[in-house]
C-alpha cells in the first residue's frame, strides 16, 4: 500500500478529527505532515506517542493503523515503549 498525505488528511476531516489532531501536533511544536510522514527523530516520535495515546482512547489500535497508514504492530509498540 502507498502512503498519501491527501488521503491521510481527507480520512480525517471526514471524520472530524483534523482539527483536533492538527492542533495536538502544533502544541508538540510538529507539523501536521512531519506527523504523518516525518523522520523517527525525538520531537515527532514523542509527538506520534502522545496523538496515538489520545486516539486509543477513542478509536484503538487497528483504526489509529489505518489512519496513518501504518502497521498495527508499529502502533502497539509506540504506545508500548512509553513505559520504557
Amino acid at each position: 500500500m502507498k502512503r498519501s498525505f491527501e488521503k491521510f488528511v481527507s480520512r480525517l476531516e471526514s471524520i472530524g478529527l483534523r482539527s483536533e489532531i492538527e492542533t495536538r501536533a502544533m502544541k508538540l511544536n510538529v507539523t501536521f505532515r512531519e506527523l504523518y510522514d516525518g523522520p523517527s527523530t525525538p520531537s515527532i516520535v514523542t509527538a506520534r506517542r502522545a496523538v496515538y495515546g489520545w486516539l486509543n482512547r477513542k478509536k484503538g489500535k487497528r483504526e489509529i493503523a489505518r489512519l496513518f497508514d501504518r502497521a498495527p504492530n508499529g502502533i502497539v509498540k509506540l504506545l508500548r515503549e512509553r513505559g520504557s
